[in-house]
């Protein structure tokens, strides 16, 4: 006979007292230090310790503080912020004041991860917090746990319905610079998710924790004297630790006894040490932990006499807000700080891509980013000023190839824009011909060009651009065709049809391989080309002819901008530098100085002047990268990159039918331009 399973009375009383147990009045720290087990990555479990990350205490403990609402948390990565913040503060929760707490993740997917990776292995590995759990199977999924004592764990995702709905008593956001700034609409993460724990007065906590992740809106920006804590304004993360009360981390130093902060400030690159700003002594690297055990946290308006004692006034605000940077980094040894910055370093000036200087500062020193400009601003005047005497429409000495961009313009003046450039060793380029197609001068009397809807106007590229050729600046009566020709394949109603149609009509001519369709990214991307193939067939709501047959490239046009405005900011002469011409009138250069870049690094136009120039300039870049130009060994380049009597491209007569230009295919579609 198989007996019952019935609830035990001891059980049912356990369970009742869970429910109606006064909270336990310890430190989130204390909490975390006796109960929380973390596991590596080969599943050995060990009891968490503030030891190792000790500049975490404070900020742990006033999670549980009545005097706040709010925890900000700003640094680098490997600082073991969210094991302590997150990890700790779920420990704390479960085990000494239940409450409903809700975590967003930046994705579901990111969601998933960190419920089956961190937070299922640390509550299965720690006995108190496993026993804590409800023990009927369907209280506990991936984005769903409940406890004996009734309270809710939620790891969601950014949405409207999940950050606009219930109330939840503590509230965390992870890796906040990472989330959207504007949710559906509805406004900012932080001030949604602080409303749901609003409810709960001064009970309800609400975290917010990130590495900077945005640019800082003014590049002239100045810390004022009376706030020498604050943080450069910046979108994000920054912008709610300038809303607290500004805690620094301070050390002392061993020599003079004075306390300083162990910041990019203080550092010395060479030596790949901090340093004391008072008397000049650098620690050495295993003085790093004993440092940190000491250290302390000043809020903006106090500071720390020899004795460590704190003085002063802090920010009256309501929330707490803490700022530490690499240096103090438990888990980032300062040789491999050194190391990044210095590489960051070294890329950016060979190339002038600021993407992973960015990334360093950001994630590995826990700043944000102040962009980069040449000791002259980018403006019309200075690149005048600087244009050279070359002859119009004419190949200069060190170019190796040519591109050219078509930008498709629509309303009552429509016309093709093109623009073609030079290509020579490390990037270094030239503009060398600039012109409108406006009409079809084939014919008599010249027609006026539709191209949405005439697919004889795309012809006339063929004509025109496509097998146009420049005659070299040697005087040697040989001319150079164009190597690689993108188009704008976007527009109004009509030109995706007739750009599509026309790469079918190259196709059966053989002249294809020269031709790449182009189409700005509908989303911000890191990726500077991805080549997809549209298909639209069987969709009634799409009228732009795409089978699958027509590849298009996707522009990340901002980093490709970013790319142009940095060889545009290039002082001298060499790699990465663009050569502007002088028989281009004023119109160009403001063209290619009109747009201005946001702080959430989106190029606009602030008004409804021109942008062909610049346009053209990322379209001509995008056409290098698509032909490998900056894998190109320079001291064994492919042939059509070689010097003007090895190149094929370089023929005797404008008349030659073009040159077929072989690239190698890569089997992953991201190129990247800041090798």
């Amino acid at each position: 006979m198989i007996p019952n399973k019935l609830a035990s009375a001891a059980q049912i009383r356990r369970d009742v007292a869970e429910l109606i147990r006064p909270p336990r009045r310890v430190q989130v720290s204390q909490a975390a230090a006796e109960r929380m087990y973390v596991v590596d990555g080969a599943g050995r479990s060990t009891l968490w310790s503030p030891d190792t990350t000790p500049y975490m205490r404070k900020p742990m403990d006033c999670l549980a503080s009545r005097r706040y609402d709010a925890v900000v948390f700003v640094g680098p990565a490997r600082s073991g912020k969210t094991l302590a913040l997150v990890d700790g503060w779920v420990c704390y929760v479960v085990s000494c004041d239940p409450g409903d707490m809700l975590i967003i993740q930046i994705s579901e997917e990111k969601a998933r991860e960190y419920s089956k990776k961190r937070l299922d292995r640390m509550l299965r590995h720690s006995p108190d917090l496993a026993s804590r759990l409800s023990p009927r199977g369907h209280d506990n999924n991936v984005h769903d746990r409940t406890f004996r004592a009734g309270n809710y764990l939620g790891i969601k995702w950014p949405s409207k319905n999940v950050m606009a709905s219930s109330d939840f008593r503590f509230a965390a956001l992870t890796d906040y610079d990472r989330l959207p700034l504007d949710i559906d609409g509805e406004g900012d993460p932080f001030t949604l998710t602080r409303k749901r724990t609003q409810t709960f007065g001064s009970s309800g906590m609400t975290l917010a924790e990130s590495s900077p992740g945005f640019e800082v809106i003014d590049p002239d920006w100045r810390r004022p004297d009376d706030a020498p804590h604050m943080m450069p304004p910046a979108p994000g993360i920054a912008s709610l630790y300038n809303q607290g009360d500004r805690q620094r981390l301070y050390w002392q130093c061993d020599g003079c006894r004075q306390w300083y902060q162990p910041v990019f400030e203080t550092w010395h690159q060479e030596s790949a040490r901090p340093f004391c700003p008072h008397c000049g002594s650098q620690p050495e690297p295993q003085d790093k932990r004993r440092l940190n055990l000491n250290a302390e946290w000043v809020p903006e308006g106090c500071r720390l006499t020899e004795e460590g004692e704190l003085v002063g006034t802090p920010r009256p605000t309501r929330i707490a807000s803490f700022w530490m940077e690499g240096p103090a980094a438990a888990y980032q040894t300062w040789q491999s700080l050194a190391e990044k910055l210095r590489a960051a370093e070294e890329l950016y000036e060979n190339t002038g891509s600021q993407e992973t200087l960015k990334s360093v500062i950001n994630t590995d020193w826990g700043r944000p980013y102040i962009r980069r400009v040449g000791k002259n601003s980018r403006s019309s005047e200075r690149l005048m000023d600087r244009a050279e005497q070359t002859e119009k429409r004419t190949v200069p000495d060190g170019v190796r190839f040519l591109t050219a961009a078509i930008d498709v313009q629509g309303g009552k003046e429509r016309r093709f824009v093109v623009q073609v450039h030079g290509w020579g060793v490390g990037r270094e380029c030239w503009v060398v011909d600039r012109f409108n197609i406006k009409e079809d001068l084939s014919v008599e009397p010249p027609r006026r060009i539709n191209p949405g809807a005439n697919p004889e106007d795309w012809d006339v590229l063929t004509r025109d651009v496509l097998s146009r050729c420049y005659p070299l600046d040697d005087g040697s009566g040989r001319f150079m065709q164009i190597a690689m020709v993108a188009a704008d394949s976007g527009g109004e109603e009509g030109v995706t049809f007739q750009a599509y149609a026309w790469y079918r009509r190259l196709r059966q001519l053989g002249l294809h391989k020269r031709l790449m369709l182009i189409k700005g990214a509908s989303t911000k991307t890191s990726t500077p080309l991805r080549e997809t193939y549209p298909d639209s067939t069987g969709r009634k709501d799409r009228k732009a002819g795409s089978r699958g047959d027509v590849p298009v490239w996707q522009l990340g046009t901002d980093v490709l901008k970013d790319a142009v405005a940095a060889m545009l900011d290039r002082e001298e002469p060499g790699a990465n530098y663009l050569h502007v011409p002088s028989w281009l009138g004023r119109w160009w250069y403001e063209e290619l100085t009109y747009e201005v870049r946001g702080a959430d690094g989106k190029w606009r136009k602030p008004g409804k002047g021109n942008n062909e120039s610049f346009d053209l300039g990322a379209y001509n870049l995008a056409a290098f990268l698509r032909l490998g130009g900056e894998r190109i060994n320079w001291d064994a380049p492919p042939a059509w990159a070689r010097e003007w009597n090895a190149n094929p491209l370089v023929q005797a007569s404008e008349d030659t039918p073009p040159e077929p230009v072989r690239t190698t295919r890569r089997r992953r579609t991201r190129l990247q331009i800041k090798r």
